[in-house]
């Protein structure tokens, strides 16, 4: 593994050119298709030429690998123990995506240390691929991993369902960030919906709510994704849904909100790499990890 040293210094010099878009997907719930949009966003993207690097960042209990059938031979562990690099670990995926895959069942990863936290940042400083998106998929809930990512990424977006658990627990995860990060911007994706209407109201809903509690926060919605027995199909059988039917009410709606997100793009000085780096170490420097205690359901 090369000299931290190196990655520290970059990340305060602030010279790199810009490089990628760094986003987030998150949930406060789990269960609610954050790691499918993940898999078939990241195909979207690719197909229109976009260069797509998936980071698994629910360390513990990966996903995106299994979810696309790939067997990987090391994993996020291996480089973090410094038993291999970051290169040596990347999975190919469907239109040319590359997977950095995490790990299943190693309850050390869901918290990683400050010392795992350096190797990772070096591990992607020396990453030097060049790519268009990084998309983050991380972990459900609002644990210190969780808080993580999404603080130091470019674009946060949430998933969230219908169901009232879903909402309460987005809001829940919203108002973290917001209260112990400072992020005052979040995209929402409604998955699963009856209607298009249904998908409305739970947007509007949220909105209301950060509106009167949080005041600052801007919820914008990117759009929502109808329920389908395809996509669970599609699950089932290591598939992309995208791929599979893509002419689908799901894929268009996804494509749709992709082309979205693609408008409403940030600033690339705020998306690439080494911005990433930076305020993962800040955020550690400031010693600024709330998440891993007791947050109240009370607005």
């Amino acid at each position: 593994m090369k000299d931290q040293a190196h990655t520290l210094r970059k990340i305060f010099e602030g010279t790199t050119p810009p490089c990628p878009h760094v986003l987030s997907v998150t949930s406060g719930k789990g269960g609610v298709g954050k790691t499918s949009i993940v898999v078939n966003m990241s195909i979207i993207l690719a197909s229109r030429g976009r260069k797509v690097l998936v980071l698994d960042a629910d360390l513990g209990l990966a996903n995106i690998d299994v979810m696309l059938g790939l067997t990987p031979k090391y994993n996020i562990q291996h480089v973090l123990a410094g038993q291999c690099a970051l290169e040596d670990i990347i999975l190919e995926g469907p239109e040319g995506i590359r997977i950095i895959p995490a790990s299943s069942g190693i309850q050390e990863l869901a918290d990683l240390t400050h010392e795992q936290q350096l190797c990772l940042m070096n591990s992607l400083d020396y990453f030097d691929q060049d790519i268009d998106y990084m998309i983050i998929d991380t972990g459900a809930g609002i644990s210190r991993n969780v808080m993580y990512f999404n603080a130091a990424s470019q674009r946060v977006i949430v998933v969230a369902t219908s169901e009232p658990t879903s909402i309460t627990d987005a809001y829940a995860l919203i108002k973290v960030l917001r209260k112990h990060y400072g992020i005052k911007r979040f995209d929402l994706i409604v998955n699963n919906v009856s209607s298009k209407v249904e998908g409305d109201q739970v947007a509007r809903q949220l909105s209301l709510v950060c509106d009167r509690f949080l005041g600052d926060v801007v919820l914008e919605t990117l759009g929502s994704i109808p329920e389908d027995k395809n996509i669970s199909e599609c699950i089932k059988g290591q598939k992309a849904f995208v791929g599979v039917h893509p002419a689908g009410e799901a894929s268009k709606r996804l494509k749709r909100i992709v082309s979205r997100m693609e408008q409403t793009s940030r600033p690339s000085s705020n998306g690439n790499l080494q911005f990433f780096l930076r305020r993962m170490l800040l955020n550690q420097m400031k010693g600024s990890y709330h998440a891993g205690h007791s947050v109240s359901r009370s607005y």
